[in-house]
């Protein structure tokens, strides 16, 4: 059985043609489906967690950004979800979670990949904690100026705009130089395992990733492995600002690795503490503002159809 959870208005309205083409193939094929649309912010979660629920063995396919598929992890975990196997058709401008799993972006091939699926991976879900709130996440979690990017980028104009003619990762890049002028970088102490503590006297940001790539293709952790239970993080520590500004554009390509100031670190638990309250983000979406963020990966992984 396949469900499949659409989010008509990803890429500005782009996700309804997609889908379109997806429910051709599927009618032409006599295959048996059921389609849900979401219509507000905090659906997916809803449609995800009831289909769960049912206990049907079954394909649960999400036809939208990255952003929604956070909101249907975040649905999944409420429930049992080992006898779901995920699968994901993009239609987003940043497309991290396809990118990370090497899935392909056509539609028509993707719609293939799942129907026959040539590997099903389990993957880790990450958990990030503070206060006594959660949110769950598959792709990354960051803290500092990388999530200032998300939360503006969340209620930004400009994004649906570029989005019309097809660059809306300039998006991210435009909302970067703005963020990057306005950021001040503060003290940040990380603790891995409970164990190693790291200070960073001045830190820009602390990338938590369970996949290589977020923000639209920075391959931050380039050694980052979903299935490890491990968060890899990747930390922009003493740099000036005219350095990220030269440092961010090799990030697309891993090199940023080179750059004195940036470290790289794994953990199963992964703990931040910073001297004020920072923007975070799960995947793109606001987590708020915190002072103190856990980063770790859920006892139970899910199935993913992988490229």
């Amino acid at each position: 059985m396949y469900y499949f959870i659409i989010n008509p208005r990803s890429r500005s309205g782009k996700g309804q043609e997609i889908w379109d083409r997806v429910k051709k193939r599927l009618d032409e094929g006599n295959l048996e489906y059921e389609a849900y649309f979401t219509q507000k912010q905090g659906h997916a979660a809803e449609l995800a967690h009831q289909i769960a629920a049912l206990s049907i063995p079954c394909t649960l396919v999400v036809v939208g950004g990255d952003g929604t598929v956070n909101e249907v992890v975040n649905g999944l975990v409420k429930t049992v979800y080992t006898h779901i196997t995920l699968g994901y058709i993009p239609t987003g401008s940043g497309n991290d979670f396809a990118r990370g799993l090497g899935l392909t972006k056509d539609t028509e091939k993707a719609v293939e990949q799942i129907l026959a699926p040539a590997d099903i991976e389990k993957m880790d879900i990450g958990i990030a904690q503070s206060n006594g709130e959660k949110r769950y996440f598959l792709i990354s979690a960051g803290i500092g100026f990388d999530a200032s990017i998300c939360h503006e980028a969340l209620n930004s104009g400009l994004k649906d705009f570029l989005n019309k003619y097809h660059l809306g990762k300039l998006t991210y890049a435009a909302i970067a130089l703005k963020q990057l002028f306005l950021y001040r970088p503060c003290r940040v102490d990380i603790r891995l395992d409970r164990q190693r503590i790291c200070r960073f006297p001045r830190c820009f940001f602390v990338a938590g990733m369970n996949l290589k790539y977020e923000g639209g293709g920075c391959k931050f952790c380039p050694d980052a492995d979903h299935a490890d239970g491990n968060i890899h993080i990747c930390v922009a520590g003493k740099l000036s600002k005219l350095k990220i500004i030269t440092m961010l554009p090799t990030a697309f390509i891993g090199k940023h690795i080179w750059f004195r100031g940036i470290e790289i670190q794994k953990g199963h638990v992964v703990e931040i503490i910073s001297r004020r309250p920072l923007p975070v983000h799960c995947d793109g979406e606001s987590f708020g503002f915190r002072d103190s963020l856990s980063l770790t990966t859920a006892r139970e992984q899910i199935s993913v159809i992988t490229g």
